[in-house]
C-alpha cells in the first residue's frame, strides 16, 4: 500500500494510514461516505455529518483527506480497483473459447452494465465534481476496459484489420458509455421522449454495442471503400 495518492501536479490529497486500526477507520469513513451519496447529493454532505455517522473526529477525516473532493477521489479509486478486477476476470478470452460474438457480448457485457448501475451515486458524484484527477483516473479505467474488450472480441471481427477492430470496439463501447453518462447527468429526469425501464435500457445498450461493432462490417463492404486513416490513440496519463 502506498503512503498517499498523488495528483498529477504532485499535491498530496489522500494520506493512506500505516496502522491497521487507522486503515479500518479510513475504510469506515469511505464506506459511510458512499452510503450517504445514495441518500443525498455530494454538495449536501458535510464533513461534520460524515464524522458523526462514521464515529470519528472531524480532525481525523482531515488528517486523511485534503477536502471533500479527495473523499470522492479515494472512494472512486476503491470502485475503480473493484471494476478492473472484475473486468480482468470476466473478459479473460480463456473463459469464452468456442463462443460466438453475440453470445459473449450478451452474457458478459450485459451483467457488467447492470452492475455499473449499482454504483450510480458514487459515479455521478465523481462525474459532477469535475475534478481533473478523478476524470483522468476514470478515463484510464475506461481505456483499460476498451482494451480488454478488444482483446476478447477483436478476433471475431475477421473482416477488419487489427487496428480497425480496435477502433470499432472502442467506438461501440464509447456509445454505451455516452448513454449511461446521460442517465447520470439527468438522474431521475427523463431527457428523451420515451421512458425505458432499467432492464429495457440494459438490453438496448447491449443491442447498441453489437450494432455499432457489427456496423463496421457493413461499412467495410461498401463499394469503393478506401482504407481508413488510423485514429491516434488517446494519450496515456
Amino acid at each position: 500500500m502506498t503512503d498517499h495518492l498523488v495528483t498529477s501536479s504532485g499535491t498530496k490529497r489522500v494520506h493512506a494510514p500505516r496502522q491497521r486500526r487507522s486503515h479500518e477507520t479510513m475504510e469506515r469513513v469511505l464506506a459511510t461516505f458512499t452510503r450517504m451519496l445514495e441518500r443525498k447529493p455530494f454538495e449536501a454532505i458535510t464533513i461534520a455529518e460524515l464524522a458523526r455517522r462514521s464515529r470519528v473526529a472531524v480532525t481525523s477525516i482531515y488528517a486523511r483527506f485534503a477536502d471533500k473532493q479527495a473523499l470522492v477521489l479515494a472512494a472512486h479509486d476503491r470502485h475503480r480497483e473493484a471494476v478492473l478486477q472484475l473486468v480482468y476476470r470476466e473478459l479473460d478470452p480463456a473463459r469464452w473459447q468456442g463462443k460466438d460474438l453475440e453470445t459473449i457480448v450478451r452474457e458478459c457485457l450485459g451483467p457488467m452494465i447492470a452492475g455499473w448501475w449499482r454504483n450510480v451515486p458514487l459515479i455521478r458524484a465523481a462525474l459532477l465534481v469535475n475534478d481533473r484527477e478523478i476524470n483522468e483516473r476514470a478515463a484510464e479505467m475506461l481505456r483499460h476496459i476498451s482494451e480488454r474488450l478488444a482483446l476478447l472480441l477483436g478476433p471475431h471481427l475477421t473482416w477488419l484489420s487489427p487496428s480497425e477492430r480496435d477502433q470499432a470496439i472502442d467506438f461501440a463501447f464509447r456509445g454505451v458509455m455516452a448513454v449511461m453518462h446521460q442517465r447520470l447527468v439527468f438522474g431521475e429526469v427523463e431527457p428523451m421522449r420515451f421512458h425505458l425501464t432499467q432492464e429495457e435500457l440494459n438490453s438496448r445498450l447491449v443491442d447498441q454495442f453489437l450494432t455499432l461493432a457489427l456496423g463496421a462490417r457493413r461499412e467495410s463492404k461498401r463499394p469503393g471503400r478506401s482504407s481508413r486513416t488510423a485514429t491516434k490513440p488517446a494519450r496515456r496519463i
